[in-house]
């Protein structure tokens, strides 16, 4: 009975352990998105014209979208509309897909139409976006973050000395010192008697101070990764353990059978 209970823990324990590596690849799943927008005047007349949107999804397979641009000339949409749902706010566009065409594949493209009025001018809109992902004509995934440039020096009361060039990789941190002399080093740290007495001083400018730079850019991917083998290591540690337990009860079995004979 003791042995049987081991086993059913054994067993519940790689169980949760599958469920958990089954669950946090589809949380950490990225979608890729992108999208190109041809924009075309297909008719034009006194204070009206018609145009044609063509919209190509560059990224995963879409189920539903929404199309979105700004006029620049206080263009209005009016009533005559196709292939999409049309709202204006102020300068704002949004359609969104209509039933037959919310489906976009890979690759493909879907048109949407309508007829608007101008004034002045009818300049053609130069931005758009689908879902909120800029249509730039290349694939982006997702959630992803672009770092901001690192400052070139830390802010301080003076000016920082410059240090060595560094070189950064998405997974390795280099370390950059700036090479000086122990002679320069001390002509640096030094302060004449005379200034400190007037309350003054000056950085040297003839040997900079050696100055330490750090920089560093870890993958978010790594973290994910790490997790999974070792998700994909505890499996296997279990399942090894559970050959040996009933390896050793099918052994304590034989010997109960045959209780004259030497284990």
């Amino acid at each position: 009975m003791h042995f049987a209970r081991i086993v059913r823990a054994v067993l519940a324990v790689v169980a949760a352990l599958a469920a958990v590596g089954v669950v946090i690849p589809a949380a950490t799943a990225r979608a890729a998105a992108g999208c190109a927008v041809d924009y075309a005047i297909t008719d034009q007349w006194r204070g009206g014209f018609g145009a044609r949107v063509t919209m190509t999804n560059l990224g995963d397979p879409l189920s539903g979208w929404t199309l979105e641009w700004a006029f620049t000339a206080g263009q209005r949409i009016s009533s005559e509309t196709w292939n999409g749902v049309f709202t204006q706010s102020g300068s704002t566009v949004r359609v969104k897909n209509a039933s037959h065409n919310g489906a976009v594949a890979t690759g493909r493209s879907v048109t949407v139409g309508f007829n608007g009025t101008w004034s002045d001018s009818n300049p053609e809109p130069t931005s758009f976006s689908v879902d909120g992902v800029p249509c730039t004509g290349s694939v982006v995934t997702a959630g992803s973050t672009t770092r901001a440039p690192e400052p070139s020096s830390p802010p301080s009361l003076t000016t920082a000395p410059s240090a060595a060039a560094t070189t950064t990789t998405t997974t390795t941190t280099t370390t950059t010192v700036s090479s000086a002399s122990s002679s320069s080093v001390r002509s640096t740290t030094a302060v004449s008697e005379s200034s400190a007495a007037s309350g003054t001083f000056d950085w040297p400018t003839a040997s900079p101070k050696p100055a330490v730079v750090l920089s560093a850019d870890v993958s978010p991917d790594s973290g994910v990764d790490a997790l999974r083998l070792g998700l994909v290591i505890s499996l296997l540690v279990a399942a090894v353990g559970v050959a040996v337990l009933l390896v050793v009860r099918r052994h304590l079995r034989r010997v109960g059978e045959r209780p004259g004979e030497r284990p």
